[in-house]
């Protein structure tokens, strides 16, 4: 089709394109215009025979063509687009005035359960359940627990410390909280703290850079010793995992805030593939931290004198994995529906 002929229909062609009902017609006019075989492509395939100063004249010609025609299939493919947004809202607009179904009401997250459990199990003993900020000092994180400046742990690699402050962080550990429970209240204390921690870990299946931990602390004037740490362990384990028979072991370790330091493993066994907390267990499993405090927290909360405690402290995803025998923190994260209502309480 000659230039001039193209040029004359080109109002005619616009107003066809904005007279497309439909994203198939609209394609289907693109391709006879704008295609590899359309009109206005196969017109520049003639320029080839023309001089230099008609090719130039030509090619300004048809490309003020072609981009008028392309924004005429852009403009309508968006009225297109909006709508069938439009039509398919008014299909799916839920009418409020509609009787609720009452087959479910949802439920608790498992986490969410966990945490509901052991607050009210230790309220009903007497203890004081404590909570704190989640963006902590170095102090209270850090210093107060004994933890020296060149520790791994205060760095960066394992630390989220908050940008443009002076020592300001995500609190690595709930243990700060036992710090200002002492600073405020002093002793005697019985205290929980459960609340969310953070550390700069990669996201798989055994970490995550979020996790939630119980702690407890006990603490007197009173001489305090392991046998108490390890009954008030049994007493916690017997009481999450909902069975007497509870088997635990105490292993040498080091934590800056407790001296002795110990890890707590308890025994378990393997049935129908999934894991059991049993004192006839072959195998050993370890479950976190405790010891006896160490003299310089009770002197950095303020605490002067004769003091005596102990502490522990547990990751509560990896419990409640193992109570249910999931094997993938990830899981504890998602937003399958399906996974959420087997597991939800």
């Amino acid at each position: 089709m000659p230039l001039a002929e193209i040029e004359k229909n080109l109002e005619h062609w616009v107003h066809e394109v904005f007279a497309v009902t439909s994203f198939l017609e609209l394609e289907k006019l693109k391709a006879e215009l704008l295609g590899r075989a359309g009109v206005v492509t196969s017109a520049f395939k003639l320029m080839k025979d023309a001089s230099a100063i008609e090719k130039k004249s030509m090619g300004e010609r048809l490309n003020k063509v072609k981009s008028e025609l392309e924004n005429a299939f852009s403009l309508q493919r968006k009225k297109l687009e909006d709508y069938e947004i439009t039509e398919r809202l008014k299909g799916e607009t839920l009418d409020v005035t509609l009787p609720v179904s009452c087959d479910r009401f949802g439920g608790l997250h498992i986490i969410s359960y966990a945490m509901r459990r052991i607050r009210n199990h230790y309220l009903a003993r007497g203890f004081r359940v404590s909570d704190g900020p989640e963006i902590e000092t170095e102090f209270f994180n850090f210093d107060a627990l004994n933890t020296p400046r060149h520790h791994p742990a205060r760095q960066s690699q394992d630390t989220f410390y908050i940008e443009g402050t002076n020592g300001v962080l995500l609190r690595t550990q709930t243990s700060s909280v036992q710090i200002r429970t002492l600073q405020k209240h002093g002793i005697p204390v019985r205290m929980i703290s459960i609340g969310k921690t953070y550390r700069n870990d990669a996201l798989d299946a055994t970490h995550s850079p979020m996790f939630h931990q119980v702690e407890c602390l006990i603490a007197d004037r009173s001489p305090i010793s392991l046998g108490h740490l390890k009954s008030e362990l049994r007493k916690f384990l017997q009481f999450f995992f909902e069975t007497d028979d509870v088997s635990m072991r105490f292993r040498s370790s080091f934590f800056p805030f407790t001296e002795p330091s110990v890890e707590v493993d308890c025994r378990c066994m393997k049935k129908n593939g999934q894991l059991i907390i049993t004192e006839k267990g072959d195998k050993w499993l370890e479950l976190g931290g405790a010891g006896m405090v160490h003299p310089n927290v009770f002197r950095n909360s303020g605490i002067t004198g004769d003091a005596y405690g102990f502490a522990f402290g547990f990751g509560l995803e990896r419990l409640v994995m193992l109570k249910n025998g999931i094997t993938d923190i990830r899981n504890l994260f998602d937003t399958d529906q399906r996974w959420l209502q087997h597991y939800e309480c």
